[in-house]
């Protein structure tokens, strides 16, 4: 495979991808970059000490707390940003679906599905199919 980087300086760490209505693309990040924990990633040696001499709940890690999701186009220009910055509603969401005007919300230790009306999408778009026709 090839990794291409299509969005540089993100706020946060990307989960899924999704196409939207519109042909653009919604993107789920499931936590929010630290300083600190930026930095530790590009030591591979301290992870491993830390992995070996911490115990797991205090281990650096991005803060989790923070439900994101950004819509963008294929340039990797972000055009909209959904945000829970408080986690009351939707912490950590790492999936995303448009259907039918709504934008569906999940995460994998949230215990409920978010809803999320969009304005200005296509009521009919159900999924990709509704974009780029049935598969052959």
């Amino acid at each position: 495979g090839r990794v291409e980087r299509v969005i540089e300086g993100l706020p946060g760490y990307p989960d899924n991808i999704n196409r939207a209505s519109d042909g653009t693309y919604w993107l789920a990040l499931m936590g929010m970059r630290t300083p600190a924990l930026d930095l530790s990633l590009e030591m591979p040696g301290f992870r491993r000490r830390m992995a070996r001499r911490v115990s797991e709940d205090a281990w650096l890690m991005p803060n989790l707390n923070t439900g994101c999701v950004l819509r963008f186009d294929e340039k990797g220009q972000i055009l909209e940003s959904l945000w829970d910055q408080a986690g009351e509603k939707h912490p950590m969401i790492t999936s995303m679906r448009e259907h039918k005007g709504i934008l569906y919300l999940c995460g994998i230790f949230n215990n409920r599905m978010g809803t999320l009306p969009l304005k200005g999408s296509d009521p009919n778009w159900f999924s990709s199919d509704s974009y780029w026709g049935k598969k052959p």
